[in-house]
């Protein structure tokens, strides 16, 4: 324990600790008090030690390749598990499904130390790897991957997933009602909607940055990862390089950003900006830039992840664009919300056909993105998410013996 820093009442890990994993900690730290979080994630790490939250440097994940990826998780595994030994075993730990393996220390400490976990499934492993990687689903690997799993998973005081779609594949997978809720819980992503809103173009120093004014850009901003359609986006983008009013632009990194890069290499297209990763005090502005946000889950990636960059876009003020196949929570989302349009991966001509749509129909687009930051505000908003989060905490009493002794919990118990 770090000098001079009250003992945590909650144990947070989570190697890519981003912008929600931050504002989780902050608002349950209010509730709950002092708030330990182990993460490699730089960006969240140089926000350095706030108030209650105490930040703990581990491996940074590199999603590089595939070596790269299992490499970080196991060292970050590591190191996890030497870190959990300096704090007594009642105080509880919220594990997120980043390293897909850290459930797994936490079923083992549980029989270990009877130290009481949460955990935060954001994407589904191994499924992930079966059905976009080609990991067979009878091998050993994958066998011994679902057993521990579920084990985990089963011992866990709750089980928490980002949606309806996610949740279906979970309850398939184990029984939730062997958790001590009795139950797996819907916890929604959000996005900051005072940080993220919509801005003009005329307004937006980024959008005249990158002559965007005039124009519908159509905004790829995320992780360029093997579960994104981002080869039907280029061909899109080929296919319009003429329409001077179209602009595509793609942000960030991950394996395909490559496929993008040698496109412009190849082609030169004036229609199509790459730009890496932007700080988060730029982000703002970047994605108040967008017109229609890109989403893509590839055919496979259903019932897997939860697109959660859909809700920054929403925040900010975008038009939803998906690419995935039914069902799956973004196309659940779309559709149910009215929020956008979804095609299915692969579909060029329908990708096509829905950004002239945008384009042509200004009323349609309007409505969409007026929508969208409607749901960011409500459906999606930070505080009713974040108190799901705390009633779930809540109900499985798992840290009375802690709260027992704070004065805020004696306060919400009362």
């Amino acid at each position: 324990m770090r000098q001079g820093r009250p003992r945590p009442r909650l144990l947070i890990l989570n190697q890519m600790a981003g912008p929600l994993t931050w504002e989780l900690a902050q608002d349950l730290s209010r509730q709950l008090g002092p708030i330990a979080l182990l993460t490699g994630h730089p960006e969240t790490l140089a926000k350095g030690s706030q108030g209650p939250i105490s930040l703990f440097p581990s491996v940074s994940y590199n999603r590089a390749t595939s070596l790269s990826r299992g490499l970080t998780w196991l060292m970050y595994l590591a190191h996890a598990f030497i870190w959990l030994q300096r704090w007594p075993g009642h105080i509880p730990c919220l594990l997120f499904s980043n390293p897909p393996l850290l459930p797994w220390l936490g079923f083992g400490l549980r029989r270990w130390r009877r130290r009481p976990y949460v955990v935060m499934i954001h994407d589904i492993y191994p499924d992930v790897l079966v059905r976009l990687k080609g990991l067979a689903e009878n091998s050993l690997i994958t066998r011994l991957w679902r057993r521990l799993n579920r084990l985990s998973y089963e011992a866990a005081d709750a089980v928490m997933t980002l949606g309806e779609c996610m949740a279906a594949t979970l309850a398939g997978q184990f029984d939730p009602t062997r958790t001590k809720t009795g139950r797996l819980e819907i916890i929604h992503p959000w996005a900051d909607t005072t940080l993220l809103r919509p801005l003009p173009k005329g307004e937006n120093w980024f959008a005249r940055s990158h002559a965007q004014v005039g124009k519908l850009t159509v905004m790829y901003s995320g992780n360029m990862g093997m579960g994104h359609d981002i080869e039907t986006m280029l061909s899109a983008a080929r296919r319009l390089r003429l329409a001077r009013d179209v602009h595509f632009m793609f942000i960030g990194a991950g394996p395909k950003r490559q496929i993008v890069a040698d496109y412009i290499r190849r082609e030169a297209p004036a229609n199509v900006t790459l730009l890496p990763w932007q700080t988060e005090a730029v982000v703002p502005f970047s994605l108040a830039a967008a017109d229609v946000a890109l989403v893509s889950l590839e055919a496979g990636a259903e019932g897997l992840a939860f697109p959660s960059k859909a809700l920054s876009a929403m925040a900010a003020g975008s038009a939803l664009l998906g690419l995935s196949h039914t069902p799956s929570d973004l196309q659940v989302l779309i559709e149910q919300f009215h929020c956008g349009l979804n095609i299915k991966p692969g579909d060029v001509e329908g990708l096509v056909q829905a950004i002239l749509t945008f384009r042509d129909d200004k009323v349609f687009l309007q409505q969409c993105r007026r929508t969208g930051r409607l749901l960011a505000e409500s459906t999606f908003a930070r505080s009713r998410n974040v108190r799901k989060v705390l009633d779930t905490i809540s109900i499985m009493k798992i840290h009375n013996s802690v709260l027992s002794r704070s004065p805020q919990g004696n306060k919400d118990a009362t």
